[in-house]
């Protein structure tokens, strides 16, 4: 096919992925695959069955990556895409041990069976040849590139693998409606796809089994507490924080920019995070949103406000097929230094096929200055994705000036601190008029935040401010009330 030519990364004639499609299609029948991709050590596409790869299974390769990194990791995982389909992962390794590929088929749930130990019975002789193929063909090319943090492969036998650690998580929900015009169910992808270890029902084939030295008994105490279905042992801290990261539940508000000027039609709003739990309702989670930058795992927090605002948006079309509209969302660090997580924002906006720049994000000045060295790239990134970028908390500074360079910069919020004193001091008056003056030559609005009496109103749109964001003039709501605000007549 021709996608192999594109994405293969070597001219070799061993290498036929075309072949290994065919190979793991036949091993399958009489079941089908909806999909087959390949991908090598990192999870970087290879091959492709299909014209491009949605949301929900680039997270299924990443959430099966990591479980592959387990020592004592199954060496086939299934993941939960919704909509009665299910990822199936098979880890390939070499003669070494080192894992050297992946391979991912989209199969009908149906298909996957459990036996009474609970297990999925799926492989089979010819599926385990083919993943033997394909791992041949990846080591004769060499090992793939180490990552910063190389994952720890497992030294026992595959068939004998144990369910990895961190591996279940929260069943996925209801797929959206098939009335959607949007071909992935992003809601589901973003609860985060469950990932559940297959241990392999055959014994590994030659190219990946290890020296044929005899395997240690296992001692009489682990065989008892297997027996008897003893408690897993605790997850390490990262991964417990993870799983209370994906069943956290969650809610968007949104709150509307103020236009202080007339004629403007664009509706302009904020998406903001709030708590869905009882004990805090409606709040915004500073302390997951803290505890998940700290470990870097906070673009798990932004795709699932990414897709959940994705998904709704093409779930309530008469919200913006009727006027422009525009919503900008905050993103954390660890999400502006994820190369997978704008890849994955690609993949979210093509499926969608929403109006060009109708998702914006909001990058605070600090944090840009802090990332110069990569902020570039993921401005141009966002640029050509058509997604305009606001800086926040925009100051006097020669290094803020400097930002204004990045290309798709649109929206400009000023720090309050130069707003806060402007009635009374006369710098904070010219600073605003200068910060304004610039940003209509530039072809970008300002913005002023925590604008909450009418005299400052007055004084902010006398400065040429274009926006204000006020909790006094319009209150933060949940997303669901634009659409009862706006429905069709």
């Amino acid at each position: 096919m021709e996608q192999s030519k594109k994405l293969s990364v070597v001219e070799n004639p061993v290498v036929d992925f075309d072949a290994i499609c065919q190979a793991l299609r036949t091993a399958l029948e009489p079941a089908r695959a909806h999909a087959i991709s390949l991908h090598d050590a990192e999870g970087e596409v290879l091959w492709l069955s299909e014209s491009s790869m949605g949301p929900d299974e680039h997270n299924a390769v990443r959430d099966a990556l990591e479980v592959f990194a387990e020592p004592t990791a199954a060496p086939v995982v299934a993941s939960d895409l919704g909509d009665s389909r299910s990822a199936v992962l098979l880890r390939a390794v070499n003669s070494r041990r080192a894992m050297v590929g992946v391979i991912m088929l989209v199969v009908d749930t149906r298909i996957i069976k459990q036996d009474g130990s609970g297990a999925i019975r799926l492989m089979t002789p010819k599926l385990q040849r083919a993943l033997t193929d394909y791992a041949e063909m990846r080591d004769h090319i060499g090992p793939a590139p180490e990552r910063a943090e190389p994952p720890r492969m497992a030294t026992t036998d595959p068939t004998a693998a144990r369910t990895p650690t961190g591996s279940a998580a929260p069943a996925a929900a209801a797929a959206a409606p098939t009335a959607a015009p949007f071909e992935l169910t992003l809601a589901d992808t973003m609860r985060i796809p469950r990932v559940t270890a297959v241990p392999s029902e055959l014994p590994a084939p030659a190219a990946v089994t290890a020296p044929a030295t005899p395997a240690a008994p296992a001692s009489p105490a682990a065989t008892g507490s297997a027996a008897k279905g003893a408690t897993p042992p605790a997850l390490p801290p990262i991964e417990r924080l993870r799983a209370a990261l994906r069943r956290t539940p969650i809610a968007l508000h949104v709150q509307r920019l103020v236009p202080l000027t007339k004629g403007n039609q664009m509706k302009r709003y904020e998406v903001l995070l709030r708590s869905k739990s009882e004990d805090a309702p409606n709040v915004a989670p500073q302390a997951m949103l803290k505890a998940a930058v700290e470990n870097g795992l906070g673009s798990m927090i932004d795709r699932r406000v990414v897709t959940e605002l994705v998904d709704w948006l093409v779930q309530h079309p008469h919200v913006w097929q009727d006027q422009p509209v525009m919503f900008s969302v905050n993103l954390t660090t660890t999400a502006l230094e994820d190369e997978h997580f704008i890849k994955f924002l690609g993949l979210c906006l093509e499926k969608a096929a929403l109006p060009k720049s109708m998702i914006a994000f909001e990058i605070d000045v600090p944090t840009a200055v802090r990332l110069r060295d990569s902020i570039g790239n993921v401005a141009e990134a966002l640029h050509r994705l058509a997604c305009p970028i606001v800086l926040d908390d925009f100051g006097l500074r020669t290094e803020c000036f400097d930002l204004l360079r990045l290309p798709a910069v649109r929206y400009v919020k000023l720090a309050p601190e130069i707003t806060g004193k402007m009635r009374t001091d006369k710098i904070s008056q010219a600073a605003i008029t200068a910060v304004v003056q610039m940003a209509r030559v530039l072809g970008m609005h300002t913005v002023a935040k925590r604008t909450e009496t009418t005299a400052e109103q007055e004084w902010l749109t006398a400065l040429g401010v274009d926006f204000i964001q006020s909790n006094a003039f319009s209150p933060s709501a949940p997303l669901d009330s634009l659409s009862k605000t706006q429905q069709p007549v």
